[in-house]
């Protein structure tokens, strides 16, 4: 297989992932929130919130008991919205057939590395 054989194997990929009914749920889903105030209103103060307490995480600094408490009163007020509750449901499934590709074409090198040690 050629370079270009294998770039046009993943623009072949971009178009299958497109064409994902989870992919289609996940714009839809995300056109209801955009067209509905407080569903919007809701998921940017989630989203906000969640890099916060991921960035936290990330620098081993401890979100406060207010911070924890605040981000799962957040939670649960956006898994009673439908629009994001199949928005969130739509990218974990495209997340994680995106996850099993990766896992796909990794593979090689995962084969040479495992290779080595046995050698």
């Amino acid at each position: 297989m050629t370079e270009n054989n294998i770039y046009d194997t993943a623009n072949q990929l971009e178009r299958d992932l497109r064409a994902l009914p989870a992919f289609a749920k996940l714009k839809e889903a995300f056109q209801l929130i955009r067209g509905n105030e407080e569903s919007n209103r809701l998921f940017e103060e989630f989203k906000e919130a969640s890099q916060n307490f991921q960035t936290k995480q990330r620098t081993g600094e401890q979100p406060s008991e207010d911070e924890i408490q605040s981000i799962q009163a957040l939670s649960q007020k956006v898994t009673e919205d439908e629009g994001i509750r199949l928005l969130m449901e739509s990218e974990q499934q495209i997340s994680q057939v995106m996850e099993d590709i990766n896992h796909i074409i990794t593979r090689p090198l995962q084969e040479v590395y495992q290779n080595q040690d046995n050698a």
